[in-house]
């Protein structure tokens, strides 16, 4: 009677082992050396453990010119200012655009410059870039020197990315934060037949790779054009509202995503009154954005408001609008 030879790498531990991985977390969170990623946006905040939890995996959906790359561009842009405590870099996979189109959003938000007036457009009355604020945005750029963010603005695989990330901390030997703008110009790989496979392995391998490096996965994708139908643009319905379905390779991303967010713009749609609380939308909302938080592994979900800048690339908090349900009840009473 032949035996199988004893493995020396076991592929269980014992669960006294993860309840000590439990207990040496919790203390290294009570004794701050674990801490979350504060944001510039209070609210954002309390999705995550008072900020933005290392290993974990973000999910922004949006459909197109909604603003989702704007949110993650002003997010990154301040997590190394208002964490200054801790020492990490960021990695951008930026398949949507050009590296220098990053740089051009930040500049015009960094120096309150209307992104158009630092183009030369030279329409609608935008007067020329003048030589002073020319020398300003120098200036601010060669600030930027000492800061660990970096770009790769060439299409890559599955594959190649976790390839690149591995490369990138064997390198810099430190937390990163990464993001991915967006999921669809991400590269098939040989063997994938489909762009849903591609997903599928990106979701999978995301997953692993922030199980064994310190890593956050700030991941944008597209909602589905089914939101955009006139049935669902109804004023003051439920369908107003996007669901995890709209969210485009939910059915990959949802099960390795920590948080999930869908970020929709009432105004788009005309709605005077979004979703069934009827919040009122005015024609000064134009650029309010709705960010649904659909799932939370760390707390609640629910709705929270911002507000787009776009000519001046940047997003701030916003109140949420008056409920048009609630005003009736009240005014009854």
């Amino acid at each position: 009677m032949s035996t199988e030879p004893e493995d020396p790498k076991l592929p269980w531990i014992h669960y006294y082992d993860v309840m000590n991985d439990g207990l040496k977390y919790i203390y290294a969170r009570a004794t701050g050396s674990q801490k979350s990623l504060k944001t510039q946006w209070s609210q954002f905040n309390t999705i995550g453990l008072n900020g933005i939890e290392w290993n974990s995996l973000y999910v922004f959906g949006a459909r197109p010119g909604v603003g989702k790359t704007l949110v993650a561009a002003s997010l990154t842009r301040e997590l190394q200012k208002l964490n200054p405590d801790q020492d990490f870099a960021v990695l951008h996979f930026q398949f949507e655009m050009l590296g220098r189109n990053m740089a051009m959003r930040e500049l015009s938000a960094a120096n309150n410059m209307n992104i158009r007036y630092l183009q030369s457009a030279k329409d609608d009355g935008m007067p020329e870039l003048t030589k002073t604020d020319f020398e300003r945005l120098k200036a601010y750029t060669a600030d930027q020197k000492g800061r660990q963010e970096y770009v790769i603005d060439k299409s890559l695989s599955v594959n190649e990315m976790a390839s690149a990330m591995f490369h990138f901390y064997r390198t810099y030997q430190k937390p990163f934060v990464v993001t991915l703008d967006h999921t669809l110009l991400v590269k098939q790989g040989a063997s994938e037949k489909s762009k849903q496979e591609t997903l599928q392995n990106l979701a999978v391998m995301c997953a692993e790779v922030k199980n064994k490096l310190p890593v956050v996965f700030l991941i944008l994708t597209q909602l589905n054009r089914e939101i955009d139908d006139a049935e669902r643009q109804k004023p003051g319905q439920l369908s107003n509202f996007p669901t995890e379905k709209d969210v485009y390779g939910s059915d990959s991303l949802l099960q390795c995503a920590d948080v999930m967010i869908a970020y929709n713009r009432p105004a788009k749609y005309n709605l005077q009154y979004y979703g069934p609380q009827q919040f009122v939308i005015t024609p000064g909302d134009k650029y309010l954005l709705a960010m649904h938080v659909l799932k939370n592994r760390y707390g609640e979900v629910g709705i929270q408001w911002y507000r787009a800048e776009y000519s001046l690339m940047t997003i701030v908090e916003a109140r949420a609008p008056t409920c048009r349900l609630i005003t009736k009840k009240a005014s009854i009473l």
